[in-house]
């Protein structure tokens, strides 16, 4: 397949361990921080080399038509609507969880009240993008390894049908994922429950960030 050309807005765990998949994949890579000159932005910088671009949000948002949202949760909804016109048009992948500053479910083990997802503030200022939800609902360690003694875990998505869908699709088996859609954007809250469940286990029960995954089965 052709090299796609992906903007990853954040460095932390998911959006790198996101983007070192994606460019040994040989797609073209620019990674929107806040500081490029960071201790982790440069290490992401000497680990994938000289062509993957690192630099602010607005800079790398010039390079991508495909757009993930990997950064901290209070930070989402200044960047979408400070960058709203770079980002409309493009297909956007959702990957963030605002968690409220006080309300993180790895500390307080109680799920917040208000949405985590920011698909309703990218319908509203970037209004022709085409949104995903996807990459949200494990750690960054099952995206690093998702292979279940060789059972390969599933990716539960949501989002527009058609050509971005496909894209989005390819993008999540590429990571090791198999991807499977549960329908529209009127199917976020299912997709955010799975984070849910994941977290009841992993975290609240102690069966480790990198022990739990999921599998449909079906016959």
């Amino acid at each position: 397949m052709s090299s796609l050309r992906i903007t990853i807005l954040g460095a932390g765990p998911i959006g790198s361990t996101l983007g070192r998949k994606w460019a040994k994949a040989g797609h073209r890579l620019a990674f929107g921080v806040q500081n490029p000159s960071s201790e982790r932005a440069q290490a992401l910088r000497q680990d994938l080399g000289e062509q993957v671009f690192i630099g602010s949000p607005a800079e790398a948002l010039t390079k991508g038509d495909i757009v993930v949202l990997a950064l901290a949760g209070q930070a989402v909804e200044g960047l979408i609507t400070t960058y709203a016109q770079q980002l409309d048009g493009k297909i956007i992948i959702d990957a963030a969880n605002r968690y409220p500053p006080d309300q993180k479910f790895s500390q307080t083990h109680q799920w917040p009240t208000t949405p985590l997802y920011s698909a309703h503030l990218l319908q509203t200022h970037a209004p022709h993008a085409q949104v995903y939800r996807a990459f949200n609902t494990y750690s960054w360690q099952n995206l690093a390894d998702p292979d279940y003694q060789g059972i390969q875990a599933d990716m539960f998505y949501c989002g527009p049908d058609g050509d971005a869908m496909a894209t989005v699709e390819q993008l999540i088996a590429e990571i090791g994922l198999q991807p499977v859609r549960l329908g529209d954007l009127d199917q976020i809250d299912v997709v955010d429950s799975v984070l849910r469940l994941w977290g009841t286990l992993a975290i609240v029960q102690g069966k480790g960030r990198d022990n739990v995954a999921f599998k449909v089965l079906t016959r």
